[in-house]
């Protein structure tokens, strides 16, 4: 009897490993146990990771993956919806309003019982330490560095106070209906974090986001866990790890080997490929514009012919569909078709070489010019730059505009672009993806009043006509009539052409299949809170 027995039970052993390894080979990596911690892995566009401040580098990227994960501001961005572009919803304020009797004061009623990370209480005090921290030069706790990126979005702030623990007030210079917009990227960090660490808060970030920092190593990752104190919806994956990968292949061969299971732009040849193999291949329209933005203090980008010929030069249907295969639209102005600020009246840019010869010839230049173009090599909304700079250039030598192209790293371009046009050398343009996301779109960017340092119309673009639409849209409060002012802005904007405008990515980025719940918004941001690993 013993041998059977024995037999009978190694029989029952092989037969249970049998079953453990069908079950296993049937699950695959399309589940975690309950036990298993599920990890969202991204590849950036970035070269770099992003700094973990309220002010993150590696432009929209940045805000996208680590600023609007470990931070709040009074205000957010909704992003439960791709049909419409994303607007803005309560953040850290739960609600706000102007005074009846002066636009120009809007109050902030705070949300109660929020945390930081770091486990000390958010409320008014935590507001006022972060608006002295960009915008107080004489507060100890002033950060030159991260107020660079931040203070366009200030210049309409007069004043700001705490008026009890859990409402914060702010005074505009003139009745700014955008504010509510700026607000969204004034970032909150916890007072006691930045006071105990200095210098050294990058390395030990605290807010009260939907994820809480772990850890960082530069140029290989950074790692994010959920914060289940979370105010709002609780994350559904455990952590989040970023991963900045610059060159297009490298996305996909993550992908492709299981590194990442979320990729930013890989190579647009591999589309079908992806699709075929099951994962999820995302587009959608967003407010983006890839343009080039003209030095118009000098010769021969000051005259509005030679900038009319050079986007009469650009083949984008081409550019779009043949080198991008369709992920990115042709742009002939700052918004998309669709979107609210479009306008149908603008000047239709088509692809007329022999027109933009005649421009040229008639602002005096029959045999072109030569230029210098600096360009990104990779960085946040700028797809494959060096491929597209060099079909540009194509275009442009075809009707005699030679351009030298001169190729820097996303956040050395970022940081040339904030500063203006160098007076040490020259540069025609600069190439630099840009986002239309708010209001303040042609305020920000064609506005006289925006010439840097206050603001970024680094060209020094300036138009009366436009300036008086602009301040209209600033003053009503009333949604529809300043979207018609917007429309009417940017026709002139489109007609004066101080911008090359090529085209609109559609944010093309690719999830494993086993990535589920997350909504593709007309948006450059992300909410990684409803994303699952199944």
């Amino acid at each position: 009897m013993r041998p059977n027995n024995t037999k009978s039970y190694f029989r029952c052993i092989l037969l249970l490993m049998i079953a453990v390894v069908i079950l296993t080979a049937c699950n695959g990596n399309k589940s975690t146990s309950s036990n298993e911690t599920q990890s969202l892995v991204i590849a950036m566009s970035a070269s770099n990771i992003p700094s973990p401040d309220t002010t993150p580098t590696e432009g929209y990227e940045g805000y996208r993956f680590v600023g609007h994960q470990l931070y709040d501001g009074l205000v957010g961005w909704d992003l439960t919806q791709g049909e419409q572009p994303a607007d803005i919803t309560a953040g850290l304020a739960e609600s706000w309003e102007t005074s009846e009797e002066d636009p120009t004061i809007w109050t902030f009623h705070l949300r109660e019982n929020i945390t930081f990370h770091d486990g000390s209480p958010f409320n008014a005090d935590s507001v006022v330490f972060a608006f002295d921290r960009i915008s107080n030069p004489d507060s100890e706790f002033y950060n030159a560095s991260v107020a660079g990126g931040v203070l366009s979005y200030l210049k309409y702030v007069e004043s700001y106070e705490k008026i009890d623990d859990y409402t914060f007030q702010i005074k505009t210079t003139e009745p700014y209906s955008f504010l509510p917009y700026d607000l969204t990227f004034i970032l909150i960090p916890s007072t006691e974090a930045v006071k105990e660490y200095g210098e050294d808060y990058v390395s030990h970030p605290s807010g009260t986001g939907p994820f809480k920092f772990v850890s960082m190593s530069q140029g290989e990752e950074l790692v994010m866990e959920k914060n289940e104190s979370y105010w709002g919806e609780i994350p559904k994956v455990d952590q989040v790890i970023l991963k900045p990968m610059p060159d297009a292949s490298s996305r996909l061969a993550g992908l492709q080997s299981g590194q990442v299971n979320w990729a930013e732009i890989p190579p647009t040849e591999s589309i079908e490929q992806l699709k075929s193999s099951g994962l999820q291949v995302l587009l959608n329209d967003y407010p983006h514009i890839w343009p080039y933005l003209l030095n118009l203090k000098e010769e021969p980008w000051n005259d509005v012919r030679v900038r009319q010929a050079a986007n009469y030069a650009i083949d984008r249907d081409a550019l779009a569909n043949s080198l991008l295969n369709g992920v990115a639209k042709p742009a002939t102005q700052v918004l998309y078709e669709g979107h609210p600020w479009y306008n149908e009246e603008a000047t239709p840019y088509t692809y007329d070489p022999e027109k933009a010869k005649e421009l040229l010839k008639e602002a005096g230049y029959p045999n072109g010019f030569d230029t210098t173009f600096v360009v990104p090599t990779s960085g946040s909304g700028n797809m494959w730059p060096l491929e597209m700079n060099e079909f540009v250039q194509k275009n442009l030598k075809e009707v005699g505009i030679n351009v030298e192209i001169e190729a820097i790293e996303w956040q050395t371009l970022i940081t040339e672009y904030r500063a203006g046009f160098p007076d040490d050398r020259e540069v025609g343009a600069y190439n630099i993806s840009l986002a239309p996301v708010a209001p303040w779109v042609f305020d920000r960017y064609f506005a006289t009043s925006s010439f840097i340092p206050n603001g970024t119309n680094i060209m020094e673009y300036s138009n009366e006509e436009l300036d008086e639409i602009i301040q209209k849209a600033r003053e009503t409060f009333d949604t529809v009539e300043r979207d018609q002012y917007l429309k009417e802005a940017g026709k002139i904007v489109a007609d004066d052409a101080p911008w090359i405008f090529v085209v609109h990515d559609l944010n093309l980025r690719v999830l494993s299949e086993n990535v589920k719940g997350f909504v593709q918004p007309q948006s450059w941001f992300a909410d990684l809170k409803t994303i699952s690993i199944e």
